[in-house]
């Protein structure tokens, strides 16, 4: 399932939000050619809903439940405020006009017993491919994170493989086609993709893949403005070393093979430090290359199983056994101050035990940066394109130069 988030965060690469630098304008509508204004942003509320297929990409949703019964439908209610740019940033006419805003989401699985009724806050931002007099097509992107699922658990809950924690992330991507009714409402169609996981956090994770079609109503507080588009400015390329430190917690489940009942619900820190040269060649496109040094408290770690009692888990002895070195290819799609991270790794050097990682990683996810360029982040470790390992937060600081 990790693929379509890969997937996913490519399209993001290829598109996302932030913030740039020059002021600009653009036209409003009613108004002659002759005349400029101003350009002003319009904000506006929409209600979606969604009556969806759950995609089966675990053995829970196919019927190994507590009912015996695949769960293959869903619906979904949510509820927006949204931005509509308006041309006075560069990046509004690089990606011909986007929107921006918040939604309350709220979903039925008609499993409340073995999976809740989840309630997701999140961010989204819409992409406009093509814009015409009386319409929009384009494709939209929501991040953000779910709670009230009912979670798995050995005792009251042990089918539930799909999702391992209270809380989890919400993504979701989706091709649209709006229609203009008048200046303030409007009707929107499309067809979207939705993903709940914690990224390895609390296990089990097998996570949630959801397709569906969807309609959407939305009403402007304002007339909507003509938006025209104008040139950007060429970028001064530049350099830069960014070093960071992040952590995070894996977890894994070690249950009796004698009793189920006996379980141990174990938890390992991680932590990360790490350093690239990076050149940023154009407002979107940054290229680099780094390495990482990693504690890991779950390498070489082992159990044993006593015939009545709680499996035993022991970390390794000596604190090198625990670490690791990559060595990392990294490209980040970036519009000032918001970049979107990508990393393809491999381990230089590591101990050897059973059930370690491939030899391969990956990492993506986001970094904002502040100003005196310190930065904060947010990347999943994976393996196999396939397998999420854990999620790294980050804070970091670059040095930058032309």
């Amino acid at each position: 399932m990790l693929k379509i988030l890969l997937i996913i965060a490519f399209l993001v690469q290829t598109s996302f939000l932030t913030f740039a630098l020059n002021d600009l304008t653009s036209k409003k509508s009613n108004q002659t050619d002759s005349i400029k204004t101003k350009p002003q942003r319009y904000n506006y509320l929409s209600i979606r809903y969604t009556p969806g297929y759950v995609l089966p990409t675990n053995d829970f949703v196919k019927g190994d439940n507590e009912a015996g019964d695949p769960i293959n439908f869903y619906q979904s209610l949510d509820i927006s405020y949204g931005v509509q740019t308006d041309g006075s940033k560069d990046w509004h006419h690089i990606f011909n006009f986007p929107y921006y805003g918040v939604s309350f989401y709220n979903a039925n699985f008609f499993d409340r017993d073995e999976l809740g009724m989840p309630t997701a806050l999140f961010g989204f931002m819409g992409l406009p491919l093509e814009r015409k007099e009386n319409s929009l097509f384009g494709y939209e992107l929501g991040f953000g994170l779910t709670y009230n699922w009912n979670a798995y658990d050995p005792i009251d809950n042990p089918f539930n493989i799909a999702i391992g924690s209270y809380r989890t992330v919400y993504i979701n991507a989706n091709l649209f086609y709006e229609y203009y009714i008048n200046k303030r409402w409007s009707a929107k169609g499309g067809l979207g993709f939705t993903h709940f996981s914690n990224g390895g956090t609390k296990k089990p994770n097998s996570g949630l893949n959801l397709a569906s079609p969807f309609i959407k109503l939305t009403y402007s507080l304002k007339d909507r403005p003509e938006l025209e588009r104008l040139p950007q400015a060429d970028y001064d390329q530049h350099y830069e070393v960014a070093i960071q430190y992040g952590i995070g917690a894996k977890n894994k489940i070690y249950t009796n093979p004698n009793n189920e009942e006996l379980y141990n619900d174990a938890m390992f820190s991680f932590s990360n430090f790490s350093a690239a040269f990076l050149k940023q060649t154009t407002w979107k496109n940054k290229f680099g290359a780094g390495f990482d040094l990693t504690y890991d408290e779950m390498a070489g770690a082992t159990v044993t199983f006593p015939e009545n009692d709680i499996p035993q888990v022991d970390q390794a002895d000596h604190f090198g056994d625990k670490l690791m070195l990559g060595l990392f290819g990294t490209y980040e799609f970036t519009v000032n101050r918001l970049s979107v991270a990508s990393y393809f790794g491999a381990y230089a050097f590591r101990k050897t035990y059973d059930g370690m990682p491939p030899l391969l990683y990956q990492k993506f996810g986001l970094k904002y940066h502040f100003k005196r360029d310190i930065y904060i982040g947010l990347l999943v470790r994976a393996h196999n394109f396939s397998v999420a390992d854990v999620i790294e937060w980050n804070l970091g600081y670059r040095i930058k130069w032309n």
